[in-house]
């Protein structure tokens, strides 16, 4: 992580900015070579489908570009910080709902937009912004697992999911 300086945050958020964008490209390209009618085949991913994960992603993505809309215009202290699992779970559950109404299509569009605004907002941030000490949380130490990490983790369940499904059929 950085360790706070002017120059080791502008390394930390370059680094940032790669792997967000690594993880979404790896998302999709993964995703194109699935077929529609599995992405959204109900409850292959816990209860949701893959087509959920993606409204979850895509969800989480807004809600960042949001805390960094706050950061920007020095309103840090009005994040809305996730108290318990039950609350992010309560998120999580009205922000899946919300988005299954849309089209596969449209969801992607979407979520095109989201990313984009996290790249943009990560980017248009101050430097100072990303480990200033009057946040409650720092961005360098959340924006980690809404940026890259809990990605890569759906990612990482959907793959074992489709291998599985290969297996049986085959």
């Amino acid at each position: 992580m950085a360790s706070g300086g002017r120059g080791s945050l502008a390394t930390w958020r370059r680094q940032a900015l790669r792997r967000i964008a690594a993880g979404r490209r790896s998302t999709l390209a993964f995703i194109a070579r699935l077929p529609e009618s599995e992405i959204l085949r109900p409850r292959t991913q816990d209860r949701w489908s893959v087509k959920d994960v993606l409204a979850h992603l895509m969800t989480c993505d807004e809600e960042t570009a949001r805390r960094f809309r706050l950061i920007a215009r020095a309103q840090g202290s009005r994040i809305h910080w996730f108290e318990s699992m039950a609350d992010a779970d309560r998120f999580n559950s009205r922000s899946v709902a919300g988005a299954r109404k849309l089209g596969l299509p449209a969801l992607l569009r979407r979520m095109e937009r989201a990313h984009a605004d996290v790249i943009e907002g990560l980017e248009r941030l101050p430097i100072e912004a990303l480990r200033d000490p009057s946040h409650q949380y720092p961005v360098v130490e959340w924006l980690p697992a809404p940026g890259w990490s809990h990605e890569q983790e759906h990612l990482g369940e959907i793959r074992a999911w489709w291998r599985s499904q290969r297996r049986v059929r085959a």
